[in-house]
Parts: structure tokens; C-alpha cells; sequence
């Protein structure tokens, strides 16, 4: 959704129109997959940090009829929303290249599920399978109300999350049939996943689908494919022939039998989608409504975030590149040190610090742990690994997935969900976990109960209490009870989450809690706070001035055992707090560093290390400057600025600070600064900060570059569709007018999964599909590429032997068998055939375009050809045709010159940025030396 403040997400007006252009900032993540024509992206969206594909498919180098499967797909993806289904987001035009944003499913795909089961040796239980074949049924069944025909069911199409929920993917060979009668005729899928009537090359219907299915099914059964064959004329004669193997006995009669019937060779006798949900041989092996309330559960972010793009607002994309990196200090490591496993997918979002560890949100939603234990600490089960292990490098917390926020506390951690859900692991002393079961220690993550129907929107942990903020806007306090920290009256412990009562009616926005204290700050800038006040680090401390012949008297209250306004803040607008052990500092919404009590060792930061009585300014070194945020530890404060600097001061001892200053033997321990120094140089930017005892974690960034697509296409309206299988609200529908896509896809696979998987059982497998251009029934020739003439037929080093009985295997395949020979290493090693037919067909199909596309493509010129022929390729079909390659070689070497000017711009700009770098280095030196 449009927000009104934070860079990149603002509602502006463009050309002097009223129109609202939602500006949406994309942080470049990795790259998933690169096709022929394309490649999938990650990308992290700043609004609201989640986690999105974009598919980047270059227009310029496809053909018209290869630019309307690339149109058709966004066509399709656009006016479906099933919760299998992956879910399109946006679709943008930027010189040339068309971009589609998409859902990214973060789990794989049942490729790499099967893969990993084959590894073990262990079969997949038939729960799970009947698990995932309600899901691609219930899509399936969705998209074919519409008329829609996937045509490429397969394994690694059928994308998983990190909760097991199925999205079905790759769209760019679907077909819409205008009627219920129409079929269609073109030869496109997966080879393995082929039925026969596309391998005879007949007419066919939704019902290649249900054979696909079957295929996987029994492929998810089995851990093998359904029909394998050394070559592609022998898997298309076991295709049509139709015998497999036999399924496991540990499966039940009625899964095997769901899969015979998806599997018949007469379309007609293989069921529907929705015929295969309601059959008694289904609903005896899964609850339906059991399964289907699952995915609605499982689906809330999907659809929160399909609800906010359809938000009838331009969006302009504002595409960044940047490197992220984790620093770490203190504890005896005198400067920053840097944890090298936080790059790409895992760079970190959200950091943490406890008394003995550290704990990091990544990208992908994942939480790392380790250990900080200099000073004899022990780990009690804080890291979440099952143990007490030590771990001194970060481990992933395996139980965990779709985190956005941890806080750690002295020996123990929580973490929020991206639903709201918390989880607790490590020392349960004073109830700090929250549970009601009495156990000292959690050694691996468990789930709090009580707010699995209140979910969580922020969490805070102090040394022995946590507080937490609620999506309702509700605070709750629990663990120790002492100096009434918790705010609840009374000095009592809790081992439960206690509701806090507030005076006056506050909207309340940050929860912060310190060591023996807690602070709420609410959306208007008043901050509220309840616990120990020693050395005033709450700020409640006043003091009256101005009276003639009067002293000035300090009014000095040791603690608050209920939430009450600070009121020496209440002049500013307090946007974030930061509580330390004996002190305290709050940034205000211009920027402005305030700190509160002990100054020890001018930790204030205000040039001496004087008892300071009231709330102060921090100026010297942040003078003029707009802190971005601030964090405190013990005895020592660490700020950020705008401007890309850190800085820091206060005790220095054991690393505290980062840095060793000139001006640091100063203070009780000779060792403290009592002015803000910086420790970091002006090229990073630090977006979070959190330091706990004597350590400090930051999260540096560093801006590569910057593009804003100047070319934009808005989402398209959404439109009524008819009832699903899983019910989901805000459906968009379909014209009724068919699409008319061209058959075959853009030549890049669809990688909306973390890690695409090739597929490899004998034979290789490209993914595309197999489009030769004619309705005719094709022959083998035509469908796999013509073998080698003029030796003996031969099939696995031995002759091919089909029963002419079967009449289910047409004349053409029998004659290609008998007459072509099929080559063979001499080590009698399977041959990994090629498919030369996967690349573009050669003509367009003439088809319109649907009226609810507004995707305008200005100036594409026709495709450019590639600088290599395949054997498929157009290129090749011209020398057949023509028999000289003159043609061929001309446009060829203009290509060439073309991508020997883009490789000429591309050297000017590298060496354009290597300037500007060595500029800035420059600079800073000098900046350097100013400051010395």
C-alpha cells in the first residue's frame, strides 16, 4: 500500500496531472534463473520488505508470435488469484524488456522435494502426497472454469513455500479455449509429461492436464518418472503404449487407483479436476475441508499483498542495488569485524543483541544465532539449536521461517512472524518465555499460545522481561517484575502475558524495553514509560528553576510502577528510543539526539563526564546532523546519521567503541570518549543498530546503483470471476474473449523457486515446450528431430521391438521405429537426447490480443536472430530452405556490431564509475584529514 513518509514509497504527480504514481522501491536480491530470453530476479520490496520475482524477459529479441506468449502470460497471471496459484503482483515495460512481478514461492518446487527423498531412500508419505495433489488439483480445477489449458505440468512448475503450500507456476504455454467443445491442436509440454493423444498428435482438451497430474503423482509416489526411455522415440512409444511400473504396497488401493484413472489413455475416461476432488476414492484418502481451510491459513501474506497491488495507483519501480553486510564489535574485538555468510539471499534485515549472543533476520525470513560468550557466559538454549552448543559462526535456526522481527534478551529470544505468530527459546527464569509450563530452559523454538489469536506486530526483550505491541494496538508485559518494569502496579513476576493498562487513550506504535525499565511510543511523539529511574534513565526527573532567591530543586524519582508520560519529552516529537543499562537517548522526528541518565563515562555525549540531571542534546560531532538511530549498551551509546557515518561514545573498555579515539583516555577508566567520534566512513549507510552488555551489531549498506523505469504500466483492473475451489475474496476475472496466446513459451524456464533443479532421469529435459507450427499431425520427425539414417533400428543396443497388435501406436511412429536408427554410445551408457524443436517455431500464430491488456509495447522491432543456430531455430529452417547461408551470415554480423557497441557503452560506463569511486575516496581522505 502507498505511504505517505519513507524514501521510495511516496504517493507523487507526474506531467502535471492529478494522477497518484505510487513510487515502490526494489532492492536487487540475486538472480534465480537465466532462459534464452530471459531470467527471474529476486528482489526484496522496501515498502513492506517482502520478498518478490520479477521475470525480465528482453523483447527485442523475441519474434511477434514469441512477444504474445510473453503478453499472455502477464494476460493469464493477472486474472487468476487462487491461493496455488503463484500470484501476479505488477508487470512494467523498461526499454524493451518486459518485467513481471510475481509471487515467490521460497520452498523449491516437488522436483527438488523428490530429489531430496531420492537421496534419503525414504518414500514420501501419502498424506503428503495426497496433500499436494488436493492443491495442483484445486488449481487446476480453477483455471479450468476459464478454459485455460496449462500444457506444462510438471515437477519443477509446481512450486512449494517454506509452509508446504503448492503455487503452480509458468504460464507461458497456457491456451484458452473459447468454448467448452474447442481443441486444441499446437504440440507443446514437457516431453515426459506428455499424453498421448499431443504425442499422435490428435485434438485435445483440459484433459492433458489430468495426465500431467498423474504423471506426478505417480512421480511423487514412485520417486521416478512415469514413462523413461533412452531417447525421444521410444519415451513417446511407451507414452502412447501407456504401461508403468507398479506402485509401492505401502500405498493405498485408492491413491493407485486415483492414479490409473488420471492416467487412461482415452482422454475421455480420465476424470475432470473437479470430478477427481469429489470422487469417494479422494475424499477417503484427505478431509477436504480440512485441507482446504489449511491453505486459506497458509495464503494470508499472498493475499495481503495481491490486495495491496490491486490498489488502482501507477506504480513507478525505483530498481537498487546495493551490498548489505553485518558488522560486529566489543567484547574484546577492538574494530569491527564482518560476518561473510549474510550476502545475497541471506543479507540481513533486522539484527539483535543479547547479554551472550546475536541474532539476525535475513531476506528470505530466516534467523541466524551464535554466541558471544567472552567473560565466562553460558548458552542455556538462547541460539535455538536443540543444545547448549557455543556456536561461534552464525547457524540457521532450522525450526523457524517467515520471521521479520527477533529481540534478544540476557539468555533467552523471541521472534515475530510475518503473520503475527511468536516463538521463545532459551532461559525461562522469571517466566521470561511467557509459557505456562514451568521449564527452566526452551533449547529450540516454541510457539506462545496466547497469541495465536492476537497476532504480534512488534516485540521487545529486556534483560529479564519482554514487552509486546499487538496488530490491535494492545501492549503486553511478562517476566521479571521488579522496580514495576512491566507496568502493571505491582512489583510481581508473570510468567504469562498481562495486558497493560495506559492512562488516557494512546495509540501506541514502538515498544522498547531496557534493562530494568520499558518505554511505549506512541504515533503523535509521546513517549510513556515504567521502571527504574535510577540515574533518571527513564527522564522522569524535573526540576524547578526561575524563582527568585530559591535554590534549584531537582525532584528525583526512583521508579514507576505504572506506564506514565515522560514528561521532560513531551516538548519533542519522539520517533525512537534506545534503553541501556544505565541510560537512555530518543532521536526526535527532525533528527535531534537526546540522552538521559548516568554519565558515567560521558556516554550523554555531551564533552564531559559531569552528573547530568535532565534530558540532554548531544551535540559536538552530531551537531547539524540528522540521526537516523541510536542504540545504547552499558555505559557506551552508538548513533547513525543520514549522511552515511556512524558514530560513537562512552566507555571504550573491551572494544566497546568500535574504534580507539585520540581523545579516549579519558574518564573513570581512563578509557572513555565523552564526545561523538565517527568509527564509520561516509560509503555505508547503517539502517539498524542494537548493542547489549559491551557489544554492538550493525547492518552497513552500500548503494551500487539507481534506476527508475521511466516506461510504466499500470496493474490491470480487476474483474469478477466465478466461485473456486478455495474460496478467496477480491477475486479478479476473466473477458470472456479468448487471449489467443501463441503456443510456445519465451525459452526460459519459470524459476519462482529458491533453487531450480534440472531434470535428469536418463534424458535431458529443457523445460520448453515442443511447438512445431502446424495442426497437422506431425511426424516423429517433426516432434523429436529425425535420428541418423541408414543403419539398423536399435533401442538400448538391441533391436526395437513393437507388437503390431497394439493399435494405440499410429502407423507413422511404427514406420519412424522400424526405419531410423537410434544411436547409441559404444559403453552402452543411456543417450541424452537433444529436442532441437524447443526453440521458437517458425511463423506467429495470427492471434488478438485480449482486450484487457493495456500493456502498450512502442517500437519493438522484430527479433534479432542469435549468434548461434540451433538445430530448431528459424535460422536453420531458412538454409533448408533456401540452401545458401548468406541471409543467415548478414544478420548475424549485424548482430555482432550491435552487441560490440553495447559491450563499447558498457566499457565507457564501467570506467565512468571507476572515477566517481576514486572522486569519492579522494574526497573522504581529505575529509579525513580536516577531522584530524
Amino acid at each position: 500500500m502507498a505511504t505517505e513518509e519513507g524514501v521510495g514509497n511516496d504517493i507523487v504527480h507526474v506531467h502535471g496531472t492529478t494522477e497518484p504514481v505510487h513510487e515502490a522501491s526494489y532492492l536487487f536480491v540475486k538472480v534465480l534463473g537465466k532462459g534464452a530470453f530471459g531470467e527471474a530476479v529476486l528482489y526484496r520490496k522496501t515498502e513492506d520488505s517482502s520478498l518478490v520475482v520479477w521475470k525480465e524477459i528482453s523483447l527485442s529479441r523475441l519474434s511477434e508470435r514469441e512477444k504474445k506468449d510473453a503478453l499472455g502470460e502477464v494476460d493469464i497471471l493477472s486474472m487468476l488469484n487462487h491461493a496455488n496459484i503463484i500470484t501476479y503482483y505488477n508487470h512494467f515495460l523498461d526499454e524493451g524488456t518486459l518485467m513481471i512481478e510475481v509471487e515467490y514461492a521460497n520452498g523449491g518446487n516437488l522436483a527438488t522435494k523428490i530429489a531430496q527423498h531420492c537421496e534419503s531412500n525414504e518414500l514420501i508419505q501419502e498424506e503428503q502426497v495426497a496433500w499436494y495433489l488436493y492443491q495442483v488439483a484445486s488449481a487446476l480445477q480453477y483455471i479450468h472454469q476459464f478454459g485455460i489449458i496449462h500444457r506444462d505440468i510438471k515437477t519443477m512448475n509446481i512450486f512449494l513455500t517454506k509452509a508446504d503450500l503448492v503455487k503452480l507456476g509458468d504460464f507461458g504455454i497456457s491456451k484458452i479455449l473459447e468454448t467448452k467443445s474447442q481443441m486444441a491442436e499446437t504440440v507443446v509440454g514437457t516431453p515426459y509429461y506428455m499424453a498421448p493423444e499431443i504425442v499422435k498428435g490428435d485434438s485435445y482438451d483440459h484433459k492433458v492436464d489430468m495426465w500431467a497430474l498423474g504423471c506426478v503423482v505417480y512421480e511423487l509416489l514412485t520417486l521416478k518418472k512415469t514413462f523413461q526411455a533412452t531417447n525421444q522415440l521410444r519415451l513417446a512409444y511407451e507414452i502412447v503404449k501407456g504401461e508403468r511400473g507398479d506402485i509401492d504396497p505401502q500405498y493405498s488401493e485408492n491413491i493407485q487407483q486415483l492414479v490409473s484413472w488420471m492416467l487412461q489413455k482415452n482422454a475421455k475416461d480420465r476424470p475432470s479436476a473437479e470430478e477427481l476432488l469429489t470422487s469417494s476414492k479422494f475424499t477417503q484418502i484427505a478431509d477436504v475441508q480440512e485441507m482446504e481451510k489449511k491453505v486459506w491459513e497458509l495464503n494470508t501474506l499472498s493475499r495481503k499483498l495481491r490486495q495491496q497491488s490491486s490498489v488502482f495507483i501507477e506504480t513507478v519501480p525505483i530498481i537498487k542495488s546495493k551490498i548489505t553486510e553485518v558488522y560486529q564489535w566489543g567484547g574484546g574485538k577492538q574494530t569491527p569485524q564482518k560476518q561473510d555468510i549474510f550476502v545475497k539471499g541471506k543479507s540481513a534485515i533486522q539484527i539483535a543483541a543479547g547479554h551472550s549472543h546475536f541474532a539476525v533476520v535475513t531476506m528470505e525470513k530466516e534467523v541466524y544465532t551464535w554466541a558471544n560468550v567472552q567473560g565466562g557466559s553460558e548458552i542455556v538454549g538462547q541460539l535455538g539449536h536443540r543444545n547448549t552448543s557455543a556456536y561461534k559462526a552464525p547457524k540457521k535456526v532450522e525450526e523457524l521461517e517467515d520471521v521479520i522481527q527477533v529481540s534478544c534478551g540476557e539468555d533467552f529470544t523471541f521472534c515475530v512472524s510475518d503473520e503475527g505468530k511468536v516463538y521463545a527459546f532459551g532461559s525461562n527464569y522469571y517466566g521470561c518465555l511467557g509459557l505456562e509450563e514451568e521449564d527452566d530452559t526452551v533449547l529450540s523454538p516454541v510457539p506462545l499460545p496466547f497469541f495465536s489469536s492476537n497476532p504480534v506486530e512488534e516485540i521487545s526483550c529486556g534483560e529479564n522481561h519482554v514487552a509486546a505491541l499487538t496488530k490491535d494496538g494492545e501492549v503486553y508485559t511478562w517476566g521479571c517484575g521488579e522496580f514495576g518494569r512491566l507496568g502493571l502496579g505491582s512489583e510481581d513476576d508473570f510468567s504469562t502475558p498481562q495486558k497493560v493498562a495506559t492512562p488516557g487513550k494512546h495509540l501506541f506504535k514502538h515498544v522498547v524495553c531496557g534493562s530494568d525499565g520499558t518505554f511505549l511510543i506512541t504515533v503523535n511523539g509521546r513517549v510513556l514509560a515504567a521502571g527504574s529511574n535510577e540515574h533518571n534513565k527513564l527522564g522522569f526527573n524535573s526540576e524547578t528553576s526561575g524563582l527568585r532567591k530559591s535554590k534549584v530543586q531537582v525532584y528525583d524519582i526512583p521508579c514507576k510502577y505504572t506506564f506514565s508520560t515522560v514528561k521532560p519529552l513531551t516538548r519533542y516529537i519522539i520517533t525512537k528510543v534506545a534503553a541501556g543499562k544505565d541510560h537512555s537517548a530518543a532521536v526526535d522526528l527532525y533528527g535531534h539526539l537526546f540522552t538521559f541518565g548516568s554519565n558515567k563515562y560521558g556516554q550523554l555525549g555531551v564533552g564531559d563526564f559531569r552528573r547530568r540531571k535532565g534530558i540532554c542534546r548531544v551535540g559536538g560531532g552530531l551537531t547539524g546532523k540528522v540521526v537516523d538511530t541510536v542504540t545504547c549498551g552499558d555505559g557506551f551509546t552508538v548513533a547513525s546519521i543520514n549522511e552515511n557515518q556512524v558514530f560513537s561514545w562512552g566507555n571504550g573498555a573491551n572494544g566497546r567503541l568500535g574504534a580507539v579515539f585520540s581523545d579516549q583516555l579519558k574518564g573513570p577508566n581512563n578509557k572513555s570518549s565523552c564526545l561523538p567520534r565517527p568509527i564509520f566512513g561516509s560509503l555505508y549507510s547503517v539502517s539498524s543498530l542494537a548493542s547489549h552488555h559491551w557489544h554492538t551489531i550493525v547492518i552497513a549498506e552500500k548503494i551500487l546503483n539507481q534506476k527508475t523505469l521511466k516506461s510504466r504500466v499500470s496493474s490491470p483492473k480487476s474483474r469478477e470471476s466465478p466461485p473456486c475451489q478455495v474460496v478467496i475474496p477480491h477475486q479478479p476475472a476473466l473477458h470472456e474473449e479468448d487471449s489467443a496466446f501463441a503456443s510456445e513459451g519465451i525459452g526460459s524456464e519459470d524459476v519462482s523457486s529458491s533453487e531450480p533443479v534440472s531434470e535428469s532421469d536418463g534424458m535431458s529435459d529443457s523445460g520448453n515446450p515442443l511447438t512445431p507450427d502446424t495442426a497437422d499431425r506431425p511426424s516423429s520427425a517433426e516432434l523429436f528431430g529425425r535420428p541418423r539414417s541408414g543403419e539398423r533400428p536399435r533401442s538400448a543396443g538391441r533391436e526395437a521391438s513393437i507388437p503390431e497388435e497394439d493399435t494405440q501406436v499410429p502407423e507413422w511412429l511404427k514406420a519412424e521405429l522400424d526405419d531410423d536408427f537410434i544411436p547409441m554410445p559404444g559403453s552402452g551408457q543411456p543417450v541424452t537426447p537433444v529436442f532441437p524443436h524447443l526453440t521458437p517455431a517458425i511463423n506467429p500464430l495470427p492471434t488478438p490480443t485480449s482486450p484487457g491488456m493495456n500493456l502498450v509495447v512502442p517500437g519493438i522491432t522484430p527479433s534479432q536472430m542469435p549468434c548461434a543456430i540451433s538445430p530448431g531455430s528459424k535460422e536453420n529452417a531458412l538454409l533448408r530452405k533456401n540452401g545458401s547461408p548468406d541471409t543467415i551470415i548478414r544478420s548475424l554480423n549485424e548482430r555482432v556490431q550491435l552487441l560490440e557497441a553495447e559491450n563499447k557503452t558498457l566499457k565507457e560506463t564501467i570506467q565512468l564509475q571507476d572515477l566517481k569511486i576514486k572522486s569519492l575516496e579522494m574526497k573522504r581522505a581529505l575529509d579525513e584529514k580536516k577531522d584530524g
